[in-house]
C-alpha cells in the first residue's frame, strides 16, 4: 500500500482464480499414406483416399465442429547406394477434424481406421473460445483481488473507497490434455470401440487491481 503526497492512499493487489470443467471439443488428425513407382500413381492414391475421407466427413457432419485439409505431401524415395536414383514415391494426405459430439467420436475413429493405409492421431481436448469458464475465471480473479484489498485495508484500520485501475495480466487454459494415438491399417473389428475419458480443462485468471482507500483520520 502506498500513499502519494496529496492523494488518497492506494492499495495494489493481484487476484487469481483457477477453474476446471469438461472440454467442448476433441481434435483428431487423419493421415493417409500412399506409395507407388511414379508420382502420378502416388497422387492418384491420395486423391482416391481424399474422396473417401470427404464421404465420411459428410456422413458424420452433424457431429463435427469443423474440418480442414492440414497438409498434402508427395516426395521421391532415393536409392541408398545411388543417391541420385529415384526408386519410387511416397505421399501423405492429412485432415484435421474437430469433433463436438463425443458420442460420435469412437464411431468416427473406427470408420477412419477402415480406410487403407490410415493413421489417426489424437484426440486433443480443448474448450471453445467463448466457453463461460473464461468469464467466470476473470470474475473470480476480480473477486479475489477485492477480498485481498479489503484485508489490507482492514489491517490499516480503513476500508476500500474506489476502483482506480484493473489490469488483465493473463488468462488461459491448459488441461494437461491426454492424447490417444492409434495407428490402424485395414478393417476394424465389427465389435471394436474406443473408450475415451475426456481430460478436464483448467482455466486460470489473473488481474492486478488498484483501489483507493479511505483516508484514516489521525
Amino acid at each position: 500500500m502506498t500513499e502519494p503526497t496529496g492523494l488518497a492512499p492506494l492499495a495494489t493487489v493481484r487476484g487469481e482464480a483457477q477453474l476446471e470443467g469438461p472440454p467442448d471439443l476433441a481434435t483428431i488428425t487423419l493421415t493417409l499414406h500412399a506409395s507407388a513407382d511414379t508420382s502420378e500413381r502416388t497422387r492418384a492414391q491420395l486423391a482416391k483416399g481424399s474422396a473417401a475421407v470427404a464421404d465420411l466427413l459428410q456422413r458424420f457432419e452433424a457431429a463435427l465442429e469443423r474440418s480442414s485439409t492440414s497438409g498434402v505431401r508427395v516426395f521421391p524415395i532415393f536409392n541408398r547406394r545411388t543417391p541420385a536414383k529415384i526408386t519410387g514415391y511416397q505421399g501423405t494426405f492429412a485432415t484435421e477434424v474437430v469433433v463436438e459430439d463425443f458420442e460420435s467420436l469412437s464411431p468416427l475413429l473406427l470408420a477412419f481406421t477402415e480406410l487403407p493405409n490410415s493413421q489417426i492421431d489424437g484426440p486433443w481436448w480443448s474448450l471453445r473460445p467463448d466457453n463461460p469458464m473464461y468469464r467466470e475465471a476473470r470474475l473470480a480473479a476480480i473477486a479475489d483481488a477485492r477480498r485481498r484489498a479489503d484485508d489490507y485495508a482492514a489491517a490499516f484500520g480503513t476500508s476500500v473507497a474506489d476502483l482506480v485501475e484493473v489490469s488483465d495480466l493473463n488468462t488461459g487454459f491448459g488441461g494437461g490434455a491426454r492424447e490417444m494415438r492409434a495407428f490402424a491399417m485395414g478393417k476394424a473389428a465389427d465389435d471394436a470401440a474406443f473408450e475415451f475419458e475426456p481430460a478436464r480443462q483448467s482455466v486460470s485468471g489473473q488481474v492486478t487491481v488498484r483501489f483507493s482507500l479511505k483516508t484514516v483520520s489521525l
